[in-house]
């Protein structure tokens, strides 16, 4: 490789960020093992099914887990890679490992590729429609990663595609069916917490700029990502309580009339996200966001409590 070539992609040989974290820790943090939260939406169909004492559901539902998190963690450092130039120009992106030059390009580019070999073989181990699943959601990633992240909506709304393949990724490996109503509420759901993504990079621009970098948005689309992301989280309580009047509702649980009680909790919870990212206090991930803000953790334990006592 050349040396100019070399030093755009590795930067700097020596970095402050090196000095002051191990190998392994940085190549711990490379994975962004806090994104693994999002997997737990692999989970969600065996407990909306009710499947939670069903050993043989939950190891594989476990099992797809885990390949999920191998496989995000891969997709996650090949987008660094991929976007290692315009990090580096980026207020709070260019502390990243490797636009700060504390994990080398060629390392990164090995642990992707174990990431890759581990998450094929606890796919092995699934059903193949499991395994079919995930190699469309990093081929789907991959080409967001290259292109699609580009587009403006376009990239919102892949962005909750891959979301919402997580969902089915659980069903196929655990043969639980996805039901139209879930499919529906992720939708929205995910589609309006893309669009906070997108508004919260979007308040982030400097003064003099006027569009996000390699992103297809500009300062005045903020508006506009503020409705679409409202509106969506919106129209998936709408989903919900529509949700709340049907058959399956009646099967599932003994005091469905409860329920009602996770539509305000929700409503609450969208607007609060909204206020915060609006004061351009909302962290670059909503989900990191969500992780380390006390009120939505009390929401959540809300929703499980309701939906626990609705049994």
């Amino acid at each position: 490789m050349p040396i100019i070539v070399r030093d755009r992609i590795e930067g700097p040989r020596s970095s402050p960020v090196t000095k002051g974290r191990s190998s392994v820790s940085s190549i711990l943090h490379l994975l962004r093992p806090h994104q693994w939260l999002k997997n737990i939406l692999v989970l969600l169909p065996v407990l909306l099914a009710h499947q939670w004492k069903n050993y043989g559901v939950v190891r594989d539902a476990v099992l797809a887990t885990a390949c999920f998190c191998a496989t995000a963690s891969a997709v996650y450092i090949t987008n660094d890679l991929l976007d290692l130039e315009a990090d580096r120009n980026h207020a709070s992106k260019r502390l990243r490992l490797l636009a700060a030059g504390a994990v080398s390009s060629s390392t990164a580019v090995i642990v992707t590729i174990v990431l890759l070999l581990l998450a094929l073989v606890l796919a092995l181990r699934l059903p193949i429609a499991f395994g079919g699943t995930v190699l469309i959601y990093f081929t789907v990633s991959s080409l967001y990663s290259l292109y699609f992240k580009t587009k403006a909506i376009l990239d919102i709304c892949i962005l909750a595609g891959l979301y919402t393949i997580r969902l089915f990724a659980g069903g196929a490996a655990t043969h639980i069916r996805i039901s139209e109503w879930t499919l529906a509420f992720a939708m929205f759901c995910f589609l309006g917490l893309a669009a906070v993504k997108r508004y919260t990079e979007l308040q982030m621009l400097p003064g003099d700029s006027t569009q996000l970098l390699r992103r297809g948005y500009e300062r005045t689309d903020q508006i506009t990502v503020h409705i679409l992301g409202m509106t969506s989280m919106m129209l998936s309580v709408l989903v919900l309580a529509l949700y709340l009047h049907s058959p399956e509702v009646m099967v599932l649980y003994r005091h469905p009339e409860m329920l009602w009680l996770i539509c305000p909790v929700l409503l609450y919870w969208y607007g609060r996200v909204w206020i915060v990212a609006g004061r351009g206090k909302m962290h670059a991930d909503p989900i990191v966001f969500a992780i380390r803000d006390r009120v939505s953790l009390l929401a959540a334990a809300a929703i499980l409590v309701i939906g626990l006592l609705c049994k």
